[in-house]
C-alpha cells in the first residue's frame, strides 16, 4: 500500500471538510445539479476521448496509485543477480525449472526467458521484447492520459456549471433576495470542477505517470537480465548495471 496516496488524498478533501464545517453549514456546499454536471460532464467527455474499455481501464487503473504491485527495487535486483548466478554456474538449461516463477514474477519476464532457454537468437529476442515494451508503454501511457483528461475536463465543465448557474440567476433579477443565494449556487460548480481536478485527478495522474515509468524500467532490467545470462556477465556486473538502472545507492542492495 503506497502510504504517502492514501494520506494525501484523504488529507486533501478531509481539511477541506473541516475547513468548511469550520466557516458555515457544510449542506450549503452540496447540490446535486452541480455534481452531476461536473462529474457526469466530465466522465461523459472523456468517454467521447478514449474507447469504452481504454476509459474504464484508465479510470480502475487508480487502484495502482494506492497498491502499484511493483517489487522492491533492492528485492527485484537480488531476484535477479540470483538467477544469473544460478544460468552461470549449472547452464541456461536449468532456469527451466523456474519458468513458472519468472512467469509468477512478470509475464514478460517469463516470456522472454522462455525464449532464452529455447534457444532463441539473443537479438530476436531484444526485438520480441522492444514490440512488447511499446505495448506496454501504450496501455501505461492510455491509463495516465484518462486521468490527465479528468483533471482538465472537471474544472471545464465546473466553468459550464456555474455559467448555466448565472444564467439562471440573471432570470431572476426582479427578486434581489434570490441574487445571493443564486450566484454561491452558481459558484458552486467551479469548487467541485477544481477540487476533483487538484485533490484526486491531477495527483493520480502523476503517481501513475510515476509508476509507468518505474515499471518500464523494471522491464529493461529483464532484458539487462537476459542479455548477461546469455553472455556470461559476471553478476557482480550485472548488480551494478540494475542499481544504476533502478536508481539503487550502494549499501541500499542486499
Amino acid at each position: 500500500m503506497d502510504i504517502g496516496t492514501v494520506v494525501g488524498i484523504v488529507g486533501a478533501f478531509l481539511l477541506l471538510t473541516v475547513s468548511i464545517a469550520l466557516g458555515g453549514s457544510p449542506l450549503a456546499f452540496v447540490n446535486i445539479p452541480s455534481i452531476l454536471i461536473v462529474v457526469g460532464g466530465g466522465f461523459a467527455a472523456t468517454l467521447t476521448s478514449y474507447p469504452l474499455k481504454e476509459m474504464l481501464n484508465g479510470v480502475k487503473a487508480i487502484g495502482k496509485a494506492f497498491k502499484s504491485g511493483l517489487p522492491d527495487p533492492v528485492e527485484h535486483i537480488d531476484f535477479l543477480v540470483d538467477v544469473v548466478n544460478k544460468a552461470r554456474k549449472n547452464g541456461i538449461l536449468a532456469l527451466e525449472s523456474d519458468i513458472d516463477s519468472f512467469y509468477e514474477k512478470d509475464p514478460f519476464f517469463g516470456d522472454i526467458m522462455r525464449m532464452l532457454i529455447d534457444g532463441q537468437d539473443i537479438e530476436e529476442i531484444k526485438s520480441n521484447a522492444d514490440t512488447a515494451l511499446m505495448k506496454i508503454d501504450q496501455d501505461l501511457s492510455t491509463e495516465v492520459s484518462v486521468w490527465e483528461a479528468l483533471g482538465e475536463l472537471f474544472p471545464a465543465f465546473g466553468m459550464i456549471g456555474t455559467l448555466i448557474g448565472l444564467i439562471q440567476m440573471l432570470q431572476n433579477l426582479n427578486d434581489p433576495s434570490a441574487l445571493g443565494p443564486g450566484m454561491a449556487v452558481a459558484m458552486i460548480t467551479t469548487l467541485y470542477g477544481a477540487v476533483l481536478a487538484n485533490a484526486l485527478c491531477v495527483p493520480v495522474s502523476k503517481k501513475l505517470k510515476y509508476y509507468k515509468d518505474l515499471s518500464l524500467l523494471l522491464k529493461e532490467s529483464y532484458i539487462l537480465t537476459v542479455e548477461a545470462i546469455n553472455s556470461g556477465t559476471n553478476p557482480n556486473v550485472l548488480r551494478g548495471k540494475l542499481m544504476s538502472l533502478l536508481g539503487v545507492k550502494a549499501g541500499e542492495e542486499g
